[in-house]
């Protein structure tokens, strides 16, 4: 079947024409656009399917809720239409999902080489599993398993609030409230949120933050990760070791609530760059500090997708029941 797909972020639009047989799906042909460039989807696309054949079916992957027809972005100012996009573009069908839904669907087109295992646990078939994943925010997805397989349901999980776990975090949090009032995961768990990490530890040390070489380009939080992995910055080092523990105490709260003994999978962009950190302890320790339901955390498969695509091969899979 030839299908339409889009993995829509706050930053970039990636967009496919793939062919998809059941769980396989194949990119044909594949497109990155900044999103700063263009008003809304349609620019995009009319770029992309400029001298492509139609579609049966498309499917979009946004950062958003959606009803599965409209949406208006959480960190774009975008509105996209589904039935506008049906009429302008002469595609029968088309669907609008959340973001983590789209990767919740692409877990079962990946094979062991696009994942890195940060904890073997003991997978139970067809128990749920939970998908979450820091980029421009945070994405949060479940997946149950029905007849024919897995179904992610959609989710705004990253705007819990933070719940601090020791008296740095107490701090970190007070710091966090103090610029934003109300403190989600995301502000921690995002590219933004690692500068704010770096902020915070350069205002727990006294040093001032405003003209600190790391945050003055144009990628901080890119050079506070690299600062972090080539261990030549004190401050990002730490700043890193918090955000990684921070990741596994999150990923482990979501782990309990969902009893995701089929795993728990960490995509978005940010994940696969700093592999090396989250191989580290801090992750695991974090992960596993729940108390009395330290000894079942062990049983619990963690993985880092690494496939790029995973996002636009789920909204490919999804097309496919669109």
């Amino acid at each position: 079947m030839l299908v339409l797909a889009g993995d829509i972020g706050g930053t970039h639009t990636r967009l496919t024409l793939a062919e998809t047989e059941g769980a396989t799906v194949r990119l044909l042909h594949t497109g990155r656009y900044l999103n700063a460039r263009a008003q809304g989807l349609e620019e995009h696309l009319s770029d992309f399917l400029a001298h492509l054949p139609r579609p049966g079916s498309a499917c979009f992957a946004v950062a958003g809720p959606t009803d599965g027809r409209h949406v208006r972005l959480t960190n774009l100012p975008w509105a996209i239409d589904a039935g506008s996009i049906e009429s302008a573009f002469h595609v029968p069908r088309a669907r609008l999902i959340n973001d983590f839904q789209a990767v919740g669907y692409g877990i079962a087109a990946l094979d062991d080489a696009h994942l890195a295992v940060l904890q073997p646990g003991h997978p139970e078939p067809q128990a749920a599993r939970a998908v979450l994943g820091a980029g421009t925010g945070l994405g949060v997805t479940f997946c149950i398993h029905e007849a024919g397989g897995y179904r992610p349901l959609p989710s705004e999980g990253g705007h819990i609030g933070f719940a601090p776990a020791d008296p740095e975090q107490d701090a970190l949090l007070r710091f966090l409230r103090e610029k934003y009032r109300r403190a989600s995961v995301e502000r921690i768990l995002s590219g933004s949120g690692i500068v704010d990490l770096y902020r915070f530890g350069l205002h727990q040390t006294g040093q001032p933050g405003e003209e600190h070489p790391l945050l003055g380009g144009p990628l901080p939080a890119a050079a506070v990760t690299g600062a972090a992995l080539d261990a030549s910055d004190p401050t990002a080092v730490r700043a890193m070791a918090l955000f990684c523990r921070i990741y596994g105490q999150t990923a482990g709260d979501l782990a309990l609530l969902a009893q995701a003994t089929g795993g728990v999978y960490l995509a978005g962009g940010i994940a696969p760059k700093i592999l090396a950190l989250l191989m580290q302890r801090h992750f695991l320790e974090g992960f596993l500090a729940k108390g009395r339901f330290s000894d079942w955390m062990r049983r619990v498969p963690v993985k880092v997708v690494l496939d790029e695509d995973v996002g636009l091969k789920g909204a490919a899979l999804a097309a496919q029941a669109a």
